[in-house]
């Protein structure tokens, strides 16, 4: 027992020796800590400064803008959309029927062209050539030189002092004046029918005191429709050079040019084809065998004048497009119809106007082009009044940023106004300093 009691009075007492210890080491701690209290500086309470009062700024005006009128004086904004119309005809024997066709329709190609009262046009014809009249003996039917117009003719069909048709003649005048008759080839008419010569030579033969002066006006738009069932067999001329010589003839400007054609098509049965287009031994040996026919050839077509109206029209879209636009079938069952939808294109087409600005619009806050275009007599323009033409690529017009102008389209439904003209309203973009 005594050993058990001894060693009870050992942990007892070793257990109160380690809590005076612990208690004694706490204390300590909490005196030093104190300790270094005291010892800290003591700093001066900081005085924060007064905070001035914010500038007040004056508020920003809005800025205002002062629109101008494009000068009415200038003539490019004067509106007399001309059209000199040129139908180069053939009057070889074959054609007789395709120009009757073309008479009995003829009303429906003019309608928008005779009737819009904005148009100043001349209407003309000359006809087709064949090389072989270039010999002095040669036989020619009628009296007229390469390229030259015809005469217009009354009603009556008498013919006149006048070459071509304009706004003051009647549609019967027409009629008859691009009613050219046709030739046998026995009685001088043409076999080999040139298109491009005399075309060329029409436009070459337009100075004072040649016949055709006063035909060609330089501000009009030029259009040239060929009228055939064959190609052209002109040897001095490609359809490329063609096209460039009508486009140079416009001062080098293409959207002056349109060539039209109301052609037979390849696949078009021979009995509507001129001799030289058939397949035939005479004309095209490459397909026989002695008289025999190889069965190589399919039949053929106006690929000269094609090419020609594909060069001249370029940038109206592909040949393919080109071609279904600008080519008719003379053998159409619905040639009425297409002859209208022709007359219809150039009608636009000369309507079509192109107004360089003397100043860059500004565009404003919301990307709205500071920029209008109104239609009307000098008076009603110059009290800020006019039809307003709407900003749109169809029926109205379109700014062309790269050429600073503003190009009208052709179907703009117009409230006609004798005299009128456009003005151009805008807020130019300052100069800078």
């Amino acid at each position: 027992m005594k050993p058990l009691i001894a060693l009870c009075i050992y942990l007892s007492a070793f257990m109160l020796l380690s809590a005076c210890a612990q208690e004694s080491g706490t204390m300590i701690a909490q005196q030093q800590l104190v300790d270094e209290k005291a010892e800290l500086p003591v700093y001066p309470e900081v005085q924060q400064p007064a905070q001035e009062p914010l500038p007040v700024f004056p508020e920003i005006p809005k800025q205002a803008f002062t629109w101008v009128t494009e000068d009415g004086g200038q003539s490019q904004l004067d509106f007399n959309p001309r059209v000199d119309i040129l139908f180069v005809t053939d009057n070889s024997d074959s054609m007789k029927s395709a120009q009757a066709n073309l008479i009995k329709n003829l009303n429906r190609f003019t309608n928008g062209i005779t009737n819009n009262k904005m148009i100043d046009y001349h209407i003309g014809v000359i006809s087709t050539w064949d090389k072989k009249w270039e010999n002095p003996e040669s036989k020619k039917a009628d009296p007229y030189k390469i390229g030259e117009l015809r005469f217009a003719k009354t009603i009556a069909g008498t013919e006149t002092a006048q070459r071509y048709v304009t706004k003051k003649d009647s549609a019967g005048v027409l009629a008859t004046t691009l009613k050219i008759g046709v030739v046998a080839l026995k009685d001088g008419g043409p076999e080999n029918e040139e298109f491009f010569s005399p075309l060329a030579a029409a436009l070459e033969n337009n100075g004072r005191g040649s016949a055709n002066e006063g035909f060609f006006r330089e501000d009009a738009q030029l259009v040239v429709i060929f009228l055939t069932d064959a190609d052209d067999a002109s040897s001095r001329i490609s359809p490329e050079q063609m096209a460039r010589t009508l486009i140079d003839f416009k001062g080098g400007r293409q959207d002056k040019v349109s060539v039209y054609g109301v052609l037979v098509d390849a696949k078009d049965p021979d009995q509507y084809k001129d001799w030289a287009l058939r397949v035939h031994p005479t004309y095209h040996p490459e397909c026989f065998v002695g008289q025999k026919n190889n069965g190589k050839c399919t039949g053929f077509g106006p690929e000269r004048l094609e090419q020609l109206i594909v060069a001249a029209n370029a940038g109206s879209g592909s040949p393919k497009q080109i071609r279904d636009q600008y080519i008719m079938s003379i053998v159409s069952p619905s040639f009425g119809t297409e002859l209208g939808r022709m007359g219809d294109s150039i009608t636009v087409k000369t309507l079509e106007k192109q107004i360089f600005l003397s100043q860059i619009p500004r565009v404003d806050d919301a990307g709205k082009l500071m920029l209008r275009v109104r239609y009307g007599t000098a008076d009603v323009l110059a009290q800020g009044k006019g039809q307003l033409i709407p900003n749109k690529l169809s029926g109205g017009w379109n700014y062309n940023p790269s050429s600073n102008s503003v190009k009208l389209s052709g179907d703009i439904k117009y409230e006609y106004k004798d005299g009128a003209r456009f003005a151009v309203d805008l807020v130019p973009v300052p100069l800078a300093n």
